[in-house]
């Protein structure tokens, strides 16, 4: 991997970047643990939704055994109770610390955009896949992909180059969606505060009873 400026091309890069360092992005990272891929991971804790979408009374919809790694079982995955939010947390935890996916993981590193620079789009389909190469070498030894990167909400943006870019970024993402309302039957309407789901989930005890107090 190479930081660059906008206006100037990388002398030296790295093979892959994998944004999202939630269930898939781990598991991803360890697949690809021998090309020593960058994890750029916008929050700064691993686990995606598990971390951070999720309310107090979240479980896995489903037995821990239909939800683990093939080569890391769950340590009490004969336990019939579905697991918790925590528990389930602990687990992708416990998976990262086992194969030292960590230290390949660059937190609070949010990618706010990404751009195809590879020489011939057309050899490579335009996104930068070989059409003359097999699913197992994908990788064209030439910069493929610039990503910018934007670290600890400031304003300074870096750029970096890469072969090959995976995108972890899952459907379930933290970015709350307020939904569309009509003209003048909006939120300019309504004096009150508006509040999405998942930031009502994040309220502790005390908050909440705050927010709710006098209202009907």
């Amino acid at each position: 991997m190479s930081m660059i400026n906008e206006n100037n091309h990388p002398k030296i890069v790295s093979k892959i970047a994998i944004i999202g360092g939630g269930v898939s992005g781990i598991a991803i990272a360890k697949q690809l643990s021998h090309h020593n891929p960058i994890v750029f991971e916008a929050t700064n804790s691993i686990g995606g939704v598990w971390k951070h979408c999720t309310y107090n009374s979240t479980k896995l919809q489903s037995h821990r055994r239909d939800y683990e790694f093939t080569d890391f079982p769950w340590p009490n995955r004969d336990n019939p109770d579905f697991p918790t939010h925590v528990e389930v947390l602990d687990y992708l935890h416990s998976y990262a610390k086992h194969f030292d996916v960590i230290k390949n993981i660059r937190f609070n590193s949010k990618v706010v955009e990404l751009r195809f620079n590879g020489s011939n789009p057309h050899k490579f389909g335009g996104i930068g896949l070989p059409h003359d190469l097999d699913y197992g070498n994908l990788l064209s030894g030439e910069s493929m992909w610039d990503v910018a990167v934007q670290t600890n909400d400031s304003d300074n943006i870096q750029w970096y180059s890469f072969e090959f870019v995976v995108l972890c970024l899952g459907k379930n993402g933290d970015i709350p969606k307020i939904p569309m309302f009509p003209r003048k039957k909006g939120l300019e309407v309504f004096k009150g505060k508006v509040m999405h789901s998942l930031d009502y989930s994040k309220l502790d005890q005390d908050d909440a009873n705050q927010l709710l107090k006098n209202k009907k």
